[in-house]
């Protein structure tokens, strides 16, 4: 089943945009250039935003983490497009690798919810997320910096010298690696 499918069996009704609250401060990279600074900002605040009603601090976070990577990227202009339309897919995509869908998660939120709070059309939105996976090459479920630790824990395999493959938490479990060891 679909998401599209899942989200129709108990649609949720939209959530109002918050009355003009004062945006945080956010700081920008120093790596955007300074042409994309401003679309930066923009979009940074639609992030921060949508992330102070629906999302905790470190799945914000993750959202401006991507942001940051994509305004970095030459071969996507982040200055072309709605800001909406780009808050939203980056909201998509770690909805995605987070398993925000899925409600039986602490956080969760449904693609109705992310695109009517963002305005944005829904085929577009799927469609501008799939980009930004392939362009910045992500690896589902297991993206440093943009997912969750449990979730790169037991999704990200280790080769063992006999050949076998782990997940890194398993590895962890049997001391095979260091409790703190990342990817990469």
């Amino acid at each position: 089943m679909n998401e599209t499918s899942l989200e129709s069996l108990g649609r949720e009704p939209l959530p109002e945009q918050p009355s003009s609250a004062p945006p945080r401060p956010l700081a920008c990279d120093p790596r955007i250039p300074t042409d994309k600074r401003e679309r930066f900002n923009e979009v940074a605040v639609l992030l921060d935003q949508f992330g102070q009603a629906h999302l905790d601090p470190e799945l914000t976070g993750f959202t401006l983490e991507l942001w940051r990577r994509l305004c970095r990227r030459q071969t996507m202009d982040c200055r072309n497009g709605k800001p909406q339309v780009w808050a939203a897919s980056v909201v998509h995509v770690i909805a995605r690798m987070n398993f925000l869908f899925d409600r039986s998660q602490p956080a969760h939120v449904t693609f109705d919810t992310i695109c009517g709070w963002f305005q944005a059309n829904k085929t577009t939105v799927g469609s501008k997320a799939t980009e930004i996976e392939r362009a910045l090459r992500l690896q589902q479920h297991s993206e440093p910096g943009l997912c969750r630790r449990e979730f790169i824990d037991s999704f990200t395999t280790v080769q063992l010298s006999t050949g076998m493959l782990v997940s890194l938490q398993m590895a962890k479990q049997m001391g095979l690696v260091p409790p703190d060891a990342t990817p990469g």
